[in-house]
């Protein structure tokens, strides 16, 4: 109800119903304990490989405990497997192992049966994750893992020069309806005063609306931007090919919700005159993956058991592209035991010591979900497809969009710059990845649509394959 009376109100009722879920949530976000949380990971980021495995290992212990008491889901499996509380004690992470995986479809359809029902842990909020099936996923939080959530998200943005102090300026771009989506005329914006955040529209990233876009941005200032990736990068766009100079220069930019490609990235740092910064999570409480100044994509330990799989499910290699598999130490009301997220990521061939100061391990870069890589018979694996943007121009935005093991459909929207031979360049590029047998056709659209969740899928796979 609270959403549709949103959705009908007119602007000046939305910013009210906005700014009082804002203050409401900045209550129960950054409470005393909240404060605790942050000096504690703050601390670890910078603690030695030791003192976070310990922690780590403690952290495995409670949780597995308290599923242990608590989920009736997780309590079958234990009784199965007949494991007691003096074994978890004794050492989590070798019972960890006997635990099956959780399957999305598990956490998605048996979601009463993962509650925790500890009465010092009562639901204090309900939330619906976006995913990438259009069907959403219930997800109840208690007061601790709100409190640590955002803990967390401070210390990112801490490690990467933005801080946490009150006057620093917000901007965030992402699946959210902050204003109607048939609106033909600014503001494409909503201001949350309580965080000093504006909401940026990503449903309105028209030719003719950028311009507007540009000069509120101007006149906020911003030290921080976040969202999609493919919302920032068609701002991106714009900025450049109109020559266009800001009159700011923010801290950092951080990307989240979608992959962020190479080319995208180059785009949104030459724009902004400011390094970006990839980050991943997930609003179910998956453990964070964020990157540091250094460029190292640092796994937090500290919020939980990461497991990095090939496809038999036993420890990929240094090298590998591996699927990941987390225990989660960030939702204790939906806890996440060995939890099958669906995305992959590539493993460094040495972990190396990282300059940044973080000795908690690295991967080498977020390949995102199984639907986005690619198969053929020629090439087989193929994990990341925007090299094969580079040396082109024109393009505004691209979906690859696999239909079977020889048949590729690219829709695209592009400008005058992108002609015939950069067509032929760009297919080659393809062939050159996936193979010369396959077989490409190429759409060229006034707009490529985002999902319904607002998220742009760069790529998709419309078949099965075994990862």
């Amino acid at each position: 109800m609270k959403e549709k009376l949103y959705r009908i109100s007119p602007f000046w009722i939305k910013t009210i119903l906005l700014n009082i879920k804002a203050y409401s949530n900045k209550k129960q976000r950054y409470s005393k304990n909240y404060h605790k949380y942050l000096v504690e990971y703050s601390t670890l980021w910078y603690s030695s490989r030791g003192q976070v495995l310990n922690y780590q290992k403690e952290q495995l212990s409670l949780l597995l405990k308290e599923c242990y008491d608590n989920v009736l889901f997780y309590r079958e499996k234990f009784d199965v497997l007949k494991i007691n509380k003096e074994q978890i004690e004794k050492n989590p992470i070798e019972v960890l192992k006997f635990f099956p995986i959780l399957t999305k479809e598990d956490r998605k359809s048996k979601v009463e049966f993962l509650i925790n029902n500890n009465s010092l842990r009562p639901s204090v909020e309900i939330g619906y994750t976006s995913g990438t099936s259009g069907t959403p996923t219930v997800n109840y939080l208690d007061k601790e893992s709100i409190e640590r959530s955002f803990a967390l998200w401070t210390r990112f943005h801490d490690t990467i020069g933005v801080g946490s102090k009150k006057n620093v300026k917000k901007v965030r771009f992402s699946g959210r309806l902050v204003v109607k989506p048939t609106s033909n005329k600014p503001p494409y914006w909503i201001y949350n005063k309580f965080d000093n955040q504006l909401f940026m529209s990503t449903y309105h990233l028209t030719d003719s609306n950028l311009k507007h876009y540009i000069a509120k941005l101007n006149k906020f200032k911003p030290d921080l931007l976040d969202g999609y990736p493919s919302a920032l990068y068609i701002l991106s766009k714009f900025i450049i090919k109109n020559n266009l100079v800001l009159d700011f220069k923010p801290k950092a930019i951080a990307t989240t919700a979608e992959t962020l490609y190479d080319y995208q990235r180059l785009e949104i740092e030459k724009a902004f005159v400011c390094k970006v910064f990839n980050q991943y999570a997930s609003s179910e409480g998956v453990p964070p993956i964020t990157e540091c100044k250094n460029g190292r994509l640092h796994i937090h330990e500290d919020t939980g058991y990461f497991e990095f799989l090939n496809n038999e499910n036993l420890p990929a290699k240094p090298g590998e592209i591996a699927k990941v598999v987390v225990t989660s130490f960030r939702n204790w009301k939906t806890p996440l035991v060995r939890y099958d997220i669906q995305d992959s990521v590539l493993l460094p061939l040495i972990q190396e010591k990282c300059e940044c100061g973080c000795n908690m391990q690295y991967v080498d870069s977020i390949i995102g979900r199984e639907d986005d890589i690619l198969w053929t018979e020629e090439k087989g694996y193929v994990g990341r497809m925007d090299t094969a943007y580079k040396g082109l121009e024109g393009i505004k935005k691209s979906q690859l969009i696999q239909i079977s093991k020889n048949q590729l459909i690219v829709n695209q929207s592009v400008d005058k710059e992108y002609t015939e031979p950069m067509n032929r360049l760009f297919i080659q590029n393809l062939k050159d990845r996936l193979g010369e047998s396959i077989d490409i056709k190429i759409n060229i659209l006034d707009d490529v649509p985002n999902g319904a969740n607002g998220k742009f899928d760069a790529v998709i796979r419309k078949f099965e394959i075994d990862l």
